[in-house]
């Protein structure tokens, strides 16, 4: 008792009293996530128990994080208010508003320790306490007896951790305390279960899918094959059966659901608006509870047992060995028919058991009063939802659901029962210390490798369902993340005028996984906000990495329809958030990225504004769907996979033993030759020799940043750098090896290229690894017809005039602020780029230029070097390689920097914004400089562009002599 209420104050190093008097839900929550940091440990030896925080586990085994009421409070303005006031608005009289009021449903799906549902209960309650009373401040008991009436009809909650559930119970009921009253009963409305494992109506309805059977951990891959075409046969014979039978559904008549679904809906609404002002009737409430759900003849129980024997088919051993068999679909329409007797004994425990191991959640079952199935002639099934075939939904989803990857993550396994095994390395050795499990004979060890297996086969077996069922369309892809489904889940348990308001990553709207589910938003209008974080000050949790960004999203119903939605971007502190806000239609997001969807990231009100302007005047690279959408003809690709096809790099030391001999930065040997293998740390802007690895240690190469090619270096012609690794030349063709490792052309096998239909004596691509915060964010450049790694992607355009155009294009400051507005990861992938605006040929006339203008500029910064002297060639130029001069180079890049500038449109006010965006420019000019340079030089060519434009007279150079004429190396 004195452990518990009484703690050495760590500042006065003494005794201070525990003050449980005002415990409440935000303490709660704390206390929660702190308890999920920690692992009981016990110590044989010493006779001794504690609680330790292990490396690697820190929550992330839950994905659970406590949120912060400044962020909750935010939330509930933009997701709950609306629907308070709807409700408000609704009636006439109050008595008819308090009963408006008292039927909003909100819910928690993960709600930990109930911080959001208090939150909520609070503000319904305060709403119902001033209808009640006729006072917009009521007094603190008529809200208390709010709250209590709030809480026990209209707050709902789940969660995976029984934990939680718990918790959450007891913070419900901190709130609801009433002076004479007993606790409220909550069971029905606060359930512990995984919101995201569970089957619609839908899904039920349309039978066991094919896609069921899919191997998973320990599952046998020709039995699971077996089981998948015996499951295709039986479909196809059912569907025969039921030909032109409307009623005959694949679980019994529509007619049949809904009457089953009524009944529970019912005795749900019944038992939550039975008196429970004493303790008798609280117990009367758990009685009618406990009958509807656990009687094995109701209603509910039949019911669930079919909708988890759904679910079980899908992650049931399917061995040969397994007892008793995988289900099929003439399993489930025989337990459909006749219940468990015509199955195999056991069947029905195996389906309890897996119920219990992946806590299935069927949202129409266990929340019926809130989820309606009603037949086809109900003139209600006009608002059933087609995705799940249910009607109704909760009024408000909140929440801050987990944010993890549904794959087993071994170092997170291992935290917290093998520190040796979490704490290996790196990968590789992790691997082997875990196979080493396989041959020990201790049995503490085949155990854990025993609880390993198991934990991998639940996690494959989640991801399986979440993918493969059919729930989740929309976010269930590749490597699933909850949030991404969390937030589908919410999206499909609101009513159709309801709301959801989620704290989620940011990617949520910006991540190509996520793009279908977002764009499903943009596109049906009904994103309402959209408010961006930065974690710098750790506005969301310090147990949150600093750099994470993160969103508050809100989403209204599919009936409703969102003129303007608010967004506010890249906010550190609560208080600067006003300031930030600006609203934005949802077609302007469609008219900056036409193909995903997704949503730009603008640092302020005026980037929007810049932004939004130079995709109003400027088209896409390439817009999906368009049969004209691609005018510069392009194609893509990626040649090597610095991982994958490591196998066909060599060293130099390798080479050189193997008898090759290197010229310049080429091996030769017998007629044959390896070409260089560029990095994309050797590219930049028109330089295809920023780095190289002359010189470097293997340690050295691996710590990143390569030695800069110097002045002198970039000024003769016949250097080259030197790469890490070499590939053979027709690899850039097929990967063919005799015994000695030597390269072999297959007969008839194209080359990596010569698939795409290019020839050329060069390739142009850009940096994959890209940042919005970096000195630059896209870095493309022309380069030799060598090997190139995978972080940088390749495009093909159709003759050298446009790849010089595209590659001053996408090295100018203007499209470069074009992507920063969008880019939050750190890999510039091929959504974003066809997304970005590039001017049109046709563009140039307005701005008296033409493409020679252009590509006599971008063949003095190219050609340099004489490995690009073919790409000189297709452009004209047949003249030995120009002089690096630096102050040329940097009058060439300021006189396309400005050309770009006008061909998007801006104005000077525009230009001087956008050169502002880039500080790392700024701090490198004025510690050389004395004063921003690139950005005066950029703006004085921008205004003497403007005067020939405005006097209808020619631009003349500042070069002299002009552009293609400069100083060159002797031929």
């Amino acid at each position: 008792m004195r452990a518990l209420s009484v703690v050495i104050d760590p500042k006065l190093n003494r005794p201070r009293r525990v003050d449980y008097r005002h415990l409440g839900a935000e303490e709660l929550g704390s206390i929660y996530e702190s308890l999920l940091e920690l692992v009981p440990r016990f110590d044989p030896a010493a006779n001794s128990f504690e609680l330790r925080t292990l490396a690697g586990n820190e929550r992330k085994t839950t994905g659970s994080y406590y949120t912060p009421s400044s962020l909750i409070d935010c939330l509930l303005d933009s997701a709950l208010d609306p629907v308070i006031d709807d409700a408000v608005k609704s009636g006439a009289t109050r008595e008819e508003q308090e009963a408006a009021l008292l039927r909003l449903t909100v819910c928690d799906p993960a709600c930990g320790s109930g911080h959001f549902l208090v939150a909520a209960a609070r503000r319904i309650a305060k709403r119902l306490a001033a209808v009640r009373t006729d006072s917009p401040e009521p007094s603190a008991e008529a809200t208390r007896t709010a709250l209590r009436d709030v809480i026990g009809r209209c707050i709902y909650g789940v969660d995976l951790n029984p934990m939680a559930v718990e918790l959450a119970k007891v913070s419900l009921w901190i709130e609801s305390l009433e002076p004479g009253k007993p606790l409220g009963f909550l069971d029905s409305h606060i359930k512990h279960g995984n919101g995201l494992v569970g089957t619609t109506p839908k899904l039920l309805a349309e039978g066991l899918p094919d896609d069921a059977f899919k191997v998973i951990e320990s599952d046998d891959k020709k039995w699971v094959a077996a089981l998948k075409k015996r499951n295709k046969a039986e479909r196809e014979a059912w569907k025969a059966r039921r030909a032109g039978i409307h009623q005959e559904e694949l679980f019994g008549s529509a007619t049949a659901l809904a009457s089953s679904n009524a009944k529970l809906a019912r005795a749900a609404a019944g038992i939550t608006a039975a008196p429970n002002d004493t303790l008798e009737h609280v117990h009367g409430q758990r009685d009618a509870y406990v009958a509807l759900t656990q009687d094995p003849d109701s209603d509910y129980v039949r019911e669930r047992e079919l909708a988890d024997a759904w679910c079980a088919a899908f992650v049931w051993e399917k061995t040969q060995q397994a007892a008793p068999p995988p289900l099929t679909l003439e399993g489930l329409l025989s337990l459909r028919k006749d219940g468990w007797q015509k199955l195999p004994e056991g069947t029905r425990d195996a389906v309890a058991r897996l119920r219990d191991e992946y806590r299935f959640f069927h949202w129409h079952l266990e929340f019926p009063e809130v989820f309606s199935v009603p037949e086809d002639t109900d003139p209600s099934a006009a608002a059933v939802d087609e995705r799940t075939r249910w009607g109704g939904g909760f009024s408000c989803v909140l929440g801050n659901p987990p944010w993890e990857r549904v794959k087993l993550q071994e170092q997170e396994f291992f935290a917290t029962r093998s520190e040796e095994i979490a704490t290996a390395q790196n990968k590789a050795a992790r691997e082997r210390l875990i196979k080493a499990l396989a041959t020990s004979e201790e049995p503490a060890k085949q155990r854990l490798l025993a609880d390993f297996a198991r934990a991998k086969r639940q996690a494959e077996g989640v991801s399986h369902l979440l993918r493969d069922s059919g729930r989740f369309p929309l976010a269930g892809r590749g490597d699933v993340n909850t949030y991404a489904v969390f937030a589908e889940a919410a999206s499909l348990g609101i009513a159709p005028h309801g709301r959801f308001g989620l704290v989620l990553p940011t990617g949520i709207a910006t991540d190509a996984t996520t793009a279908p589910f977002f764009s499903d938003l943009v596109r049906s209008a009904r994103l309402a906000s959209f408010l961006d974080f930065e974690n710098e000050a750790f506005l969301l949790s310090r147990a949150v990495d600093h750099r994470v960004r993160f969103c508050l999203l809100t989403v209204a119903g599919r009936k409703e329809r969102v003129r303007e939605a608010s967004f506010a971007f890249g906010t550190r502190y609560m208080e600067d958030l006003p300031s930030r806000r600006f609203a934005m239609p949802p077609e302007e997001i469609l008219l900056v990225n036409p193909n995903t969807g997704t949503l730009p990231v603008f640092r302020s009100r005026r980037d929007a504004e810049i932004t939004l302007g130079i995709y109003r005047r400027v088209p896409v690279l390439i817009r999906e769907g368009d049969p004209e959408g691609n005018p510069w003809g392009l194609s893509f690709m990626t040649m090597f996979h610095m991982s994958n096809d490591s196998h066909l790099f060599r060293t130099q030391e390798q080479l050189v033993a193997a008898g090759w001999t290197l010229n310049g930065n080429v091996f030769e040997r017998e007629g044959q030759r390896y070409l260089p293998l560029y990095e994309a740390k050797m590219l930049h802007h028109f330089d295809h020799r920023l780095g190289t690895y002359e010189g470097q240690t293997e340690a050295q190469a691996n710590m990143g940043t390569l030695p800069r090619v110097t002045p002198e270096q970039h000024d003769d012609p016949e250097f080259v750098p030197m790469p890490r690794y070499w590939v053979p030349e027709f690899d850039v063709f097929t990967g063919k090896q005799d015994r000695k490792g030597n390269p072999v052309k297959e007969p008839g096998v194209a080359s990596r290229l010569a698939e795409k239909g290019w020839h050329r004596g060069w390739l142009m691509g850009w940096r994959d690894i890209a940042r919005s915060t970096d000195t630059r964010t896209t870095m493309a450049t022309v380069l030799p017809p060598y090997g190139i790694g995978h972080t940088y992607p390749l495009m093909f355009p159709e003759d050298a005039p446009s790849a010089a155009f595209l590659q001053a294009c996408l090295s100018s400051f203007a499209f470069d602020y074009a992507i920063r507005q969008k880019i939050v990861g750190t890999h510039l992938t091929y959504g974003y780029i066809y997304q970005l605006p590039v001017p049109s040929l046709s563009a140039l006339e307005k701005q008296q230029l033409d493409v020679t203008w252009f590509t006599s500029r971008v063949a003095e910064l190219v050609y340099t070097s004489y490995d690009m002297a073919d790409f000189a060639r297709d452009l004209g130029d047949s003249g030995p390689a120009f002089r690096w001069d630096k102050a040329r180079r940097d009058l060439l890049r300021a006189e396309l920097e400005a050309a770009f500038f006008h061909l998007y449109r801006l104005n000077a006010e525009e230009v001087e914004h956008v050169m502002d965006t880039f500080p790392v420019i700024r701090r490198e000019d004025e510690a050389t400089h004395g004063t921003y340079r690139t950005k005066n030089l950029i703006l004085d060519i921008y205004d003497r562009m403007a005067e020939a434009q405005r006097t209808g007279t020619a631009y003349q150079t500042v070069l002299d002599p002009p552009p293609g004429q400069g100083p060159r190396h002797p031929a």
